[in-house]
């Protein structure tokens, strides 16, 4: 963030600072969300099945704070929330992906701001990423999903999100709040919680 307002043209038309989402998944969820803990200059947050925990090898509380519940109440501006229950408990092969009390919902439960949760149904913690079968993520066992369709509906609400909060335009709201959620939610795909005036 700081070298983007230091360099506004270097990212050409393509970047504006004084309209910032912040996005990320697993750990970057959670960086995402420490980021818009102490920032100002974040407008909107995006977390993708976000965890709290410290990696699997361990790790200082310095060096992997807790966001959860401790930092919620910093964050002020409009988050999503978006996860999955499939690798909540352990696969066997060794800790959760991303663990119950530290997953999404955590996060969720903790939010003070605007918020919504989506619960993508069936997928996993690797069905969100592009290369579900790297040799680390093998250790997060697979969903039902059907992985293109978990990315797929991702980033349709992370365009709508950002779109709406960042931009102000109206069409998100079908994706937010309205029919396209409503469809979404009657056929299975997602499950959708929202609070705090989002």
């Amino acid at each position: 963030l700081d070298w983007l307002d230091g360099s506004p043209a270097a990212l050409g038309a393509a970047a504006d600072p004084s309209q910032l989402g912040l996005a990320g998944h697993s750990l970057g969820g959670k960086i995402a969300l420490l980021v818009a803990s102490s920032d100002p200059r974040p407008d909107a947050v995006f977390a993708i099945d976000p965890v709290d925990a410290a990696p699997p090898n361990g790790g200082s509380p310095q060096d992997y704070p807790s966001v959860a519940p401790e930092l919620m109440s910093e964050i002020t501006i409009p988050a999503v929330f978006l996860g999955e229950l499939q690798n909540a408990v352990s696969g066997g092969l060794g800790p959760a992906c991303a663990p119950e009390g530290e997953n999404f919902q955590s996060y969720y439960s903790a939010a003070t701001s605007p918020s919504m949760e989506l619960e993508v149904l069936g997928a996993s913690h690797m069905s969100f990423v592009d290369n579900p079968a790297c040799l680390a993520c093998l250790l997060c066992p697979a969903g039902t999903d059907d992985p293109l369709v978990s990315k797929s509906l991702t980033r349709e609400f992370m365009t709508a999100f950002f779109e709406s909060k960042l931009r102000g335009e109206l069409w998100p709201d079908a994706w937010l709040g309205g029919p396209e959620l409503d469809e979404l939610q009657s056929s299975g795909f997602i499950a959708a919680q929202l609070k705090n005036g989002f």
